[in-house]
């Protein structure tokens, strides 16, 4: 069933549904590469079963962070009554968020815990100097391993 204000699908939205789903596998597979090939920081000096470990941790993490930030921002000028008998857990943690300035610290907090998990995912999955992966062209190497193409639409699109 098809919400009534959401958009009807074009030939240019799937398109672009197509190739940005086409960027996130192709760089999820060469990151994982780099890694299981030991050519990213964590893994050439701990092996990549660490390096695996870490940078899907510190990915779900990152997306657990993002959603309870939009979750606490959405509800706070709800009314929490509306809510509290079909979702209670939600109603506890929005009880405890909305007092005081619960929110503005979380918020804050958040920040700093965000740009330490993105570190850890650098750590990660960060290609190390000239890395040679799969017969990638040079162009194919700089955009995506020296720019840093595949590790931005991981850490953004996963």
């Amino acid at each position: 069933m098809v919400d009534a204000t959401e958009e009807p699908l074009t030939a240019i939205k799937a398109f672009q549904y197509f190739y940005s789903t086409c960027l996130l596998i192709f760089s999820v597979a060469a990151i994982m590469g780099l890694i299981g090939t030991e050519q990213t920081g964590l893994s050439e000096s701990s092996g990549p079963v660490p390096a695996y470990i870490c940078i899907w941790g510190a990915i779900i993490w990152l997306t657990m962070i993002e959603g309870t930030q939009g979750s606490f921002v959405g509800l706070a000028p709800v009314n929490p009554e509306i809510y509290k008998d079909s979702h209670p857990i939600s109603f506890m943690c929005n009880k405890v968020m909305i007092e005081g300035d619960n929110l503005n610290r979380y918020l804050m907090g958040r920040q700093f815990m965000v740009c330490m998990i993105v570190f850890l995912i650098n750590i990660s999955g960060g290609p190390i100097a000239d890395p040679e992966l799969w017969g990638y062209g040079t162009i194919v190497k700089t955009i995506f391993f020296s720019i840093g193409g595949a590790m931005i639409f991981l850490t953004c699109m996963a």
